[in-house]
């Protein structure tokens, strides 16, 4: 039986839920200390900054992007 699901989102579009059976992986703290709820969004090439971050960290930059306060200083 598995212990955590997840759902995910294909190349195509669809879902799928992803069932694991080990333990779920703990997230990285935010720069600060706290509980990261979020990814920064700066693009870096092909992909995104990743940084984790808190919700009071985390600086919004439209609908359902945040980037971490470094790159905030850095954007256009």
């Amino acid at each position: 039986m598995p212990r955590w699901s997840e759902w995910i989102r294909l190349e195509d579009g669809t879902t799928a839920i992803v069932c694991h059976s080990g333990p779920r992986p703990r997230s990285k703290p935010c720069k600060c200390g706290a509980r990261s709820t979020k990814l920064c969004d700066y693009p870096k090439g092909s992909r995104t900054c990743d940084a984790p971050l808190c919700d009071r960290c985390a600086v919004p930059q439209g609908r359902d992007r945040d980037y971490c306060p470094h790159h905030v200083i850095k954007a256009p």
